[in-house]
């Protein structure tokens, strides 16, 4: 059985979902073969690794491979790497090309010593070799190497982006997907389309019917509709119902820190709570948090917490 996330990995510039921008921009860069060191920044999952790989088989063809290399610095975060494995690739010459291409993937991880070689490295092989370091917050980077790069912010996936991702994987595995179920996927990987691929293979070996169920079922996560549902029956003031379903997904094995998590953006992305009663909310919401942190029994808190909204009009 192949894996989705390579199997559905884009292979050309074209395959890319999203980020049109920074594709045109990297189109340019691979038709004259010239490339700046670069940060691609942004949230995971929404192309910055593929756009790179991608990049580099526009440029090298057959050689790929063998011109570029990829390492994750969340593992190879280490001195004694970077002053052994990249330092010896960084100074080979390419093969048929200009210039060699180093990945480093979750760049953020890479300790500050690491950070400092690989500043002097990029000014000593700058004619050897291009220098991309894949981010979540590139703020992690020292400021010699963001100041030695290009920066491409990537933008998390539009809700539109994602469905026709879900579809392009639909239509090659023969999967039938409801609305509710794009809706449900596209909440719960906050557009990551690695984990949602992956999410979306895993309910395929039970189903190729999904509907939403199947979705939080097989992903493993809240259901944060059934959870917006409970939120809006407390503040609604019927306890009793908002009680039963906070219940039912404690029951369900979710972890609290995730129920807190998806209580916290429910509650501040709900325009339709008065700005004053949000606030109130929120520091009820902080207190709460505390008190699990320092060893509260979860259900009584949580039940205690949609008691306070149920005592709320909106």
């Amino acid at each position: 059985m192949s894996l989705w996330i390579e199997k559905y990995r884009p292979n050309s510039f074209d395959e890319i979902i999203g980020q049109k921008d920074i594709v045109e921009k990297l189109k340019v860069m691979a038709s004259k073969k010239e490339v700046q060191h670069m940060i691609l920044s942004g949230p995971p999952g929404v192309g910055k690794t593929t756009s790179a790989i991608t990049l580099a088989k526009a440029i090298y063809g057959d050689t790929w491979n063998e011109n570029f290399i990829e390492l994750n610095a969340s593992d190879d975060r280490k001195l004694s790497v970077i002053q052994g494995k990249v330092k010896e690739f960084a100074r080979s010459k390419p093969i048929d090309a200009p210039f060699k291409m180093i990945l480093f993937d979750e760049a953020d991880s890479l300790t500050q010593e690491a950070q400092q070689a690989l500043r002097r490295m990029m000014e000593e092989y700058s004619q050897t070799c291009r220098f991309i370091f894949s981010v979540n917050f590139q703020s992690n980077l020292i400021e010699a190497i963001q100041s030695r790069c290009a920066i491409f912010r990537f933008q998390p996936l539009t809700k539109e982006d994602v469905y026709k991702f879900i579809d392009r994987i639909s239509k090659g595995e023969g999967l039938e997907v409801t609305n509710e179920a794009k809706e449900a996927l596209y909440t719960i990987s906050k557009g990551d389309l690695r984990s949602l691929t992956n999410i979306l293979q895993s309910i395929s070996n039970v189903t190729k019917k999904i509907g939403k169920e199947d979705v939080y079922k097989g992903s493993g996560l809240i259901n944060v509709q059934k959870l917006k549902e409970a939120v809006k029956d407390a503040m609604d003031g019927d306890y009793k119902t908002a009680s039963e379903k906070v219940e039912s997904i404690l029951n369900e094995g979710v972890s609290i820190k995730e129920i807190m998590n998806n209580l916290f953006n429910i509650i501040i992305y709900d325009e339709k709570i008065e700005p004053k009663i949000k606030a109130y909310i929120i520091e009820k919401l902080a207190e709460t948090d505390f008190r699990l942190i320092e060893g509260a029994t979860p259900i009584i808190q949580l039940q205690a917490f949609i008691a306070f909204l149920s005592t709320i009009k909106k």
